[in-house]
């Protein structure tokens, strides 16, 4: 009691001489805590008051999302800024998914698992918008983590609000909270178990040994000027298209030369997205041969560029679109289109819209990405391409295998085996290597690491025999950097070679490539070069510019400038521009196109001017009516001109008479039958069910009991939903959904299963001493439960005891029957077994009696 007036004596007087005069010192209150005049609590209070670090620590109600998480939320007030405590704001979302260690905070945030990373030693943000902060928004004590409440919002939130009038802090979450995600999986979780119960059937395409497929005629009469001669000639081809051997083939047949020019026959959607091609084309002298398996990505890489390639339908034209324009047009040839335009780039999301020749459209979208064949855990990615050597008349293969070891580690195996001319003389070079591929982050920035090396195996006659090569990649922001590095053997024209390669993208329309490559060949001789690249891509409502300049490595430059418009109903322009700094070789075209077939006319209009070549200005003008007659006209200002009209028309082989609804289409083949057994499986015993009426692509039909029913031209691509409606009585689809989705190949084979209905019937009757039935009847309850004791129906008996549980379908049930009036009836729980017999009825009797409080079965 003593010290505590003492206390109070020595702050009334340190209150009524020092601070009427002059401010107390810390050395002063040094001498107080000296002599125990004052404790050490109050010590500290006065020392941060002092120092300006004096705290007020409030206790608040945390609100987040408009939902109360709790009452016992502490902030702090320090020099007129609200401190937010992490850690206990974490605790009270119920927050796990952090790290915090040597003042760096890892977080995964939301739904996504947003990765954000805040330095405290450094001052660094990570992983999302720009933010900066200083040593002034957080701080540490007592092993929590404070931020600045302006801080914590920018990284966390979109609001917060601090009353300290009434001692509320609400927030708005800028990512979900746990409980909303374990909320969201919950309904997900429902979702699945209700899908679970219901049979989904989904028919695609069943591969074929053989089909009748699609046949294109044409034949071109063509009118030439040239020079003041005039002449005229003729040519024509047949191309075909359809299944075969269990895949997709085409071939191409010159009417005018009698022979066949190419054939390719393709498998598609293979294990681990892969596809098989083998094809022939018609060379010089010989036929050459070449099969092909690898990953189906759409594109491939040819040096630096990247080359877009795509099987389609016979006669099919594409569009490549990028930023929502129309880029490039390409036409089928022998099954397939190809792009390979010098702006195509990586970390790039291209469109191929392909136009069939029925007026048909279906899209593909095309994402270039250096992957550096990087597979994820547990997969595999192949590559055998074998080919005919036209010069040494040899068989060249090139063989590599990948597989992903774990999601950032992935090894891979490399074979060649190619015919070199050596010593005036074919012979055969094998070369086998290895690869390993190792992709991670670094502080949020991911990179990836390859090493390779390949060995000479035979022959014996290169003194150097070992390649080993080197690259790292790395992503800072917006910059993407490459190393690249490598040593090589007697095969190479190259002893050594590295480059660097720095792409900067500071916004979505700017892009900034330099790379430096030096290259040192086995004559010693040296060379060493640099390329930059800008490239400004900019879309205003349906305009899309790009402005483009290239040094290439002889110090080179070029201007590119092309505009694209997509917007005035079906019409779309397409204006290139190009020059170098030679002034002299402006280059200009102007195309005009529909994007979709009007009144079955296919055009495309074309003016160029070239300050390069002898003809200054080009016209071209296509046009392609009805999917039967082509018009092509050339004309240039010097008068010169070529014309060609003619036949141009695909017809489907298995109906040529029927005009081509779509080419790229299916045949179904449904057949809907009796599931005696309920096992969703057509077995041989099992007859066809007629009277079910199918609808595909708006055309109904009605099943016959004798033989399946077909559906023709049904487009690929489309998702179909059947919706089977059966017309018979005693019949239907339980718990099933129907659906269908042609790929190309062969018919697709839809075999509806068509549940026959049971019932379960009976009654339930009671003795003499039971003188009151009604109230008896009124406690019953019948359940049906399935195999797994799932209850799947539940009812009362009328006032007569009678029952009727129908919609049943063949297979193993238990009937249980029970009273929660009367306790001291027993229950009863009886299995029984239905099965389909087509002699009897489908009504299962099940009667049964109360006697002496006991429900027992009628025999």
């Amino acid at each position: 009691m003593l010290k505590k007036i003492f206390f109070l004596f020595s702050i009334l007087l340190i209150h009524s001489t020092s601070f009427s005069s002059a401010n107390i010192t810390l050395e002063k209150l040094e001498e107080l805590k000296s002599k125990n005049a004052i404790s050490q609590e109050d010590y500290l209070f006065l020392k941060d008051e002092l120092e300006g670090k004096l705290e007020e620590k409030h206790i608040s109600t945390l609100f987040v999302n408009r939902i109360q998480i709790t009452n016992n939320f502490h902030v702090i007030h320090r020099d007129d800024k609200t401190y937010i405590p992490l850690k206990e704001y974490f605790k009270a979302i119920e927050f796990t998914n952090y790290t915090l260690t040597n003042n760096v905070l890892d977080m995964s945030l939301g739904l996504d698992l947003d990765k954000v990373i805040i330095n405290f030693n450094t001052l660094k943000v990570t992983g999302t918008t720009p933010t900066t902060f200083t040593q002034k928004d957080f701080f540490f004590k007592d092993d929590e983590l404070f931020l600045e409440s302006n801080f914590f919002s920018n990284i966390l939130l979109k609001g917060i609000e601090v009353d300290y009038g009434k001692t509320q802090v609400s927030m708005t979450s800028k990512y979900a909270l746990p409980a909303e995600i374990a909320h969201l999986f919950k309904s997900q979780e429902s979702d699945l178990q209700r899908k679970k119960e219901i049979n989904d059937f989904l028919y695609t395409n069943a591969r074929e040994l053989f089909n009748l497929g699609y046949m294109r005629v044409n034949l071109d009469k063509t009118f030439t000027k040239s020079e003041g001669s005039k002449t005229h000639d003729w040519d024509g081809f047949l191309e075909y298209q359809g299944p075969l051997f269990y895949g997709e083939f085409t071939a191409e047949y010159s009417i005018r030369d009698g022979e066949f020019t190419g054939a390719n026959l393709y498998y598609p959607n293979l294990k681990y997205n892969h596809y098989l091609e083998i094809y022939g084309d018609k060379g010089s002298d010989s036929w050459n041969k070449t099969i092909l398996f690898e990953k189906d990505k759409g594109y491939y890489e040819n040096g630096k560029t990247f080359v877009i390639r795509e099987n389609v339908p016979i006669g099919s034209r594409v569009e490549l679109i990028y930023l929502g324009a129309t880029i490039d047009i390409g036409y089928e040839e022998n099954g397939a289109v190809e792009f390979s335009k010098s702006d195509l780039r990586s970390d790039r999301e291209y469109i191929l819209k392909i136009h069939t020749r029925d007026g048909q459209i279906f899209t593909k979208i095309i994402k270039t990405t250096d992957d550096f064949n990087q597979q994820n855990k547990g997969e595999f990615q192949y590559r055998f391409f074998m080919t005919e050597n036209e010069s040494s008349k040899k068989v060249d293969t090139d063989t590599s295998v990948y597989y992903g070891i774990s999601e950032q580690f992935t090894i891979g195996g490399k074979y060649f085996k190619t015919s070199e001319y050596i010593d005036d003389e074919y012979i055969y070079v094998e070369r086998g290597g290895a690869e390993f591929v190792y992709n991670n982050y670094f502080y949020s920035n991911p990179y990836t690491l390859v090493l390779g090396t390949e060995q000479i195996l035979t022959p014996k006659k290169f003194d150097n025999e070992t390649t080993f090569e080197g690259l790292f990649q790395i992503k800072v922001d917006k910059f993407k950097i490459r190393y690249e590095d490598g040593y090589y053997s007697d095969y190479y024209d190259k002893k050594k070679a590295r480059g660097v390669l720095v792409e900067y993208n500071p916004w979505d329309f700017l892009r900034v490539d330099y790379s430096y490559q030096w290259q040192e060949s086995w004559d010693d001789s040296k060379s060493k070069g640099a390329e930059i690249e800008v490239e400004i891509n900019k879309t205003f409502n349906r305009f899309l510019s790009t402005l483009q300049f290239q040094r290439d490595l002889a110090g080179k430059k070029s201007y590119t400038a092309n505009l694209y418009y997509t917007g005035y109903r079906d019409y779309s322009v397409r204006w290139t521009n190009t020059i170098t700094e030679r002034g002299d070789d402006f280059e200009s075209t102007l195309s005009i196109f529909n994007r979709s077939r009007q009144h079955g006319i296919d055009y495309a209009f074309e003016a160029g001017y070239s300050a390069d070549t002898k003809e200054k200005f080009t016209f071209r003008i296509s046009i392609d009516y009805d999917n039967w007659f082509n018009l092509d006209i050339n004309a240039k200002d010097t008068g010169d001109y070529d014309i060609s009209a003619g036949i141009d028309r695909v017809v489907d082989l298995r109906n040529i008479g029927k005009p081509l609804n779509n080419m790229d289409v299916s045949r179904v083949k449904a057949i809907t039958y009796l599931d005696i057994n309920n096992n969703n499986i057509y077995d041989k015993n099992e007859p066809f069910v007629g009277d079910v009426e199918l609808e595909i692509n708006g055309e109904k039909k009605i099943t016959s009991a004798k033989e399946p029913t077909y559906f023709h031209g049904v487009p690929n691509n489309v998702l179909y939903n059947l919706n089977p409606i059966v017309r018979r009585p005693g019949f239907d689809i339980i718990n099933s959904t129907f659906s269908l989705k042609g790929k190309g190949g062969g018919d697709i084979e839809a075999y509806i299963p068509i549940k026959p209905l049971f019932s379960i019937t009976g009654q339930l009757t009671l003795d003499k001493s039971y003188t009151d039935p009604t109230n008896i009847y009124d406690g019953i309850i019948i359940r049906v439960l399935d195999s797994n004791n799932k209850i799947i129906s539940t009812m009362i008996p009328d006032f007569s005891g009678y029952y009727d549980i129908s919609s049943l379908v063949a297979g193993k049930y238990f009937v249980e029957i029970l009273s929660f009036k009367d306790r001291s009836i027993a229950p009863i729980k009886v299995e029984i077994n239905i099965t389909y017999d087509s002699l009897k009825n489908n009504a299962y009797e099940l009667n049964t009696y109360i006697s002496n409080h006991e429900i027992k079965v009628v025999k």
